[in-house]
């Protein structure tokens, strides 16, 4: 899916101490309070080269010291901590035409929530002012990045290459435009991507490495994590789901949703669920589990079940996960729902994976955008620019 992006990217040395840089926050973050000994172990790297990292860490409040370890009869070796205070962001995204920005500590927790309605003909605008009022709050400590959930895929340089409700941007970076704006840096990463870095750090699969979440909203995407990182793909594409075909042989692409996406997304069940009724449902999924005694609701119920198992067999015969994680509106379909799909999967798949529902809801993006792998771009962040007005 879509790639983190920095206004520069590393190189060299810069590039060798961010990721030793995260590898240190990380470790902190799973099992700290530790010794500088400790630390050396867990990040694999000589206690004389994390001299400097934890130096630099220590003077921007990344790290703390919280005590002294027991001694064995030399000096008591001191404790270091990872700070979640030290430092803030906005996590900004957009489900359907609504903008979010959350500002949020570095351990994912709310500081404060701001929501906005987005114009699609003119999306910046309304980005930049949901964002403009997290920091008028003026939040403490003041956000110094953004990080931007796309619903969609953007190129290396932030430019966003699929998105329906983004499209309006063209071919510029947005990671660019919002920098200029904001007066801080910003990140591009697909939103799908951080819900599963959020849930596989404090959610439904904190034990696996090898997992699948499969997230049902105004779209339909997935996340590959193989072996514990990311699965991209060549062009950012990986993951993409709302794109396989509903019949064979599968018709030409066409715009920003594929066909898989417009018939099972909650909008797509919503309009089969309107011809029905004659009236829209606020919550179609969870009117397919409070009326499934009715025989026609209960029908398109299976068939959105099936679609799903479906998209589950498919990602696991081609990436066999331990576990999938069903995101988004899916758990609102309740425990029967679950077990009918795990049925099928479990028929259809050569290597069937475990499959359960997500657990954090919406507080998997906030976790997922100070998740450890993007922690390296927090404790060196790039040089803002001055502030411009929207």
């Amino acid at each position: 899916m879509s790639h983190p992006t920095d206004r520069s990217a590393p190189t060299g040395q810069e590039a060798l101490r961010r990721i030793r840089t995260g590898a240190v926050l990380a470790a902190l973050r799973e099992h700290g309070p530790v010794s500088r000994t400790e630390l050396a172990e867990l990040t694999g790297y000589r206690p004389s080269s994390l001299t400097a990292i934890v130096r630099d860490l220590m003077a921007t409040g990344h790290i703390v010291q919280v005590g002294t370890a027991g001694s064995s009869g030399g000096r008591r070796p001191r404790l270091l901590g990872f700070n979640p205070s030290a430092e803030s962001l906005i996590a900004l995204s957009l489900e359907g035409e609504q903008a979010n920005a959350a500002v949020v500590d570095l351990a994912g927790e709310l500081l404060s929530g701001h929501s906005r309605r987005v114009d699609p003909a003119e999306p910046l605008g309304d980005l930049v002012a949901v964002a403009t009022e997290a920091l008028d709050a003026d939040p403490r400590p003041r956000p110094s990045r953004v990080v931007f959930s796309l619903p969609g895929v953007a190129t290396e340089k932030g430019a966003v290459t699929l998105s329906p409700v983004l499209r309006a941007l063209g071919e510029d970076s947005l990671a660019a435009m919002l920098s200029d704006k904001l007066g801080l840096p910003v990140q591009i990463e697909n939103d799908v991507n951080l819900i599963a870095l959020g849930e596989r750090e404090r959610g439904a699969a904190t034990d696996v490495d090898d997992l699948v979440l499969v997230y049902i909203g105004y779209g339909i995407g997935a996340a590959v994590v193989s072996d514990g990182s990311l699965c991209r793909g060549a062009a950012g594409f990986a993951g993409e789901i709302g794109f396989l075909p509903t019949s064979l042989p599968p018709g030409p692409h066409t715009g920003d949703r594929g066909p898989f996406e417009q018939r099972w997304s909650v909008p797509g069940i919503g309009a089969a669920l309107a011809e029905l009724d004659g009236h829209e449902s606020p919550d179609p999924i969870t009117a397919l589990a409070e009326r499934s005694a009715e025989p026609a609701v209960a029908s398109l119920r299976r068939r959105a079940i099936e679609a799903w198992a479906f998209a589950v067999v498919v990602c696991s015969c081609v990436t066999n996960p331990a576990r999938v994680v069903l995101a988004g509106a899916a758990p609102r379909l309740g425990a029967d729902g679950l077990a009918e799909l795990r049925d099928l999967v479990r028929a259809a798949a050569p290597s069937a994976p475990e499959v359960v529902y997500a657990e954090l809801g919406t507080r998997a993006l906030n976790i997922g955008a100070v998740s450890p792998s993007l922690l390296s771009h927090a404790a060196n962040p790039a040089q803002p620019s001055p502030r411009k007005s929207s």
